[in-house]
């Protein structure tokens, strides 16, 4: 039985294998998403938008349905397009679409609104698959807690609310965790009993190829032992940082969908996973840096996974303010 606020009863399959049949989601959306049917009465939803902000990176996979980039019906143009493969979850279907395009809809650019919404495909990816009922992993959390620190001590205090969320790139996937015009910082948590290295996930995270200064700001988190003092959850890190922004809707807004994006929920209860923060070290990426950058692999080679020793990087250290100065010399 089809639903009464059903998106795709009222659209027919077309009589060509290359066409849709499409009706826009919303007008007040500025993003190009679409309800649509395929020639096989499959049900879709598609975001079109230009070839330059198509996802760079893998796309999520989901029970029943299909994630994939396709040409558009434009020169330049390609769609995102999400096709249901199980018609009995159309259900389903229709509330991960109507979540995807909630997504998308704050986003300040079309290459944005295209992360965002793969980036909340990720997220029910992430929920679907179990685990500890969708909430972040001690890895994600501990990486999340990385960024809100900058984010907290070094962005907020340099720049306007809306041009430290402009800047957080971290979690829709772009190479660097934050871009400030040409200074972009790399932000790494690691426990702090273990031994010093940090694991740097791409070729692209320590390149400063298109940068004036590149950071990598190091926090060291362990988990807190019961009974401890000075602890905190990955929430209250969260909470610290919104608090700092409730003043502006707008910023307020923009973080909340960069904290879903992330994976973050504030309904998910993370008291039984409390953390204590140690030293917290900036590093300045440069010459002689020990690091594997693009230029330096061969050609067909990506997705390069390495370990950085600390203790090579030492005579690399700056301080804070060194970091703070080049941010405040490059804001908007």
């Amino acid at each position: 039985m089809t639903a009464p606020n059903d998106p795709w009863k009222d659209l027919t399959p077309p009589s060509a294998a290359s066409a849709i049949n499409a009706r826009r989601v919303d007008e007040n959306n500025p993003w190009g998403f679409f309800w649509a049917r395929a020639m096989d009465g499959k049900c879709l939803l598609v975001l079109q938008h230009k070839t330059e902000s198509s996802p760079a990176k893998k796309l999520p996979s989901l029970k029943g349905v299909e994630v994939a980039v396709t040409e558009g019906y434009s020169q330049h143009n390609l769609m995102l397009v999400f096709r249901l493969l199980d018609s009995r979850q159309r259900d389903i279907f229709h509330q991960l679409c109507i979540d995807i395009v909630a997504a998308g809809a704050p986003a300040c650019t079309e290459s944005e609104a295209v992360a965002l919404a793969v980036a909340r495909t990720w997220r029910w990816h992430h929920l679907l698959r179990g685990g500890t009922g969708g909430r972040l992993s001690e890895d994600e959390q501990k990486g999340l807690i990385g960024e809100l620190l900058v984010l907290e001590r070094h962005l907020l205090p340099c720049l306007s609310p809306a041009d430290c969320l402009a800047a957080w790139r971290g979690p829709l996937g772009a190479p660097k965790d934050f871009e400030v015009g040409r200074i972009c910082i790399e932000a790494k948590a690691r426990r702090g009993a273990a031994t010093p290295f940090v694991l740097i996930t791409s070729e692209h995270q320590l390149d400063g190829e298109g940068c004036d200064f590149l950071f990598l700001h190091v926090a060291d988190l362990s988990h807190a032992p019961e009974g401890a003092d000075q602890t905190f959850t990955v929430s209250d890190a969260a909470r610290r940082v919104h608090d700092r922004l409730s003043l502006d809707n707008a910023a307020a807004d923009k973080y909340e969908s960069l904290l879903a994006a992330a994976g973050f929920r504030w309904e998910d209860d993370y008291s039984d996973f409390k953390w204590m923060e140690g030293p917290c070290r900036i590093y300045g990426v440069s010459d002689g840096f020990p690091r594997v950058t693009a230029n330096e692999i061969a050609t067909g080679v990506s997705n390069v996974r390495y370990s950085v020793s600390l203790i090579e990087c030492e005579r690399f250290v700056v301080e804070a303010r060194t970091m703070n100065e080049a941010i405040t010399g490059y804001a908007p």
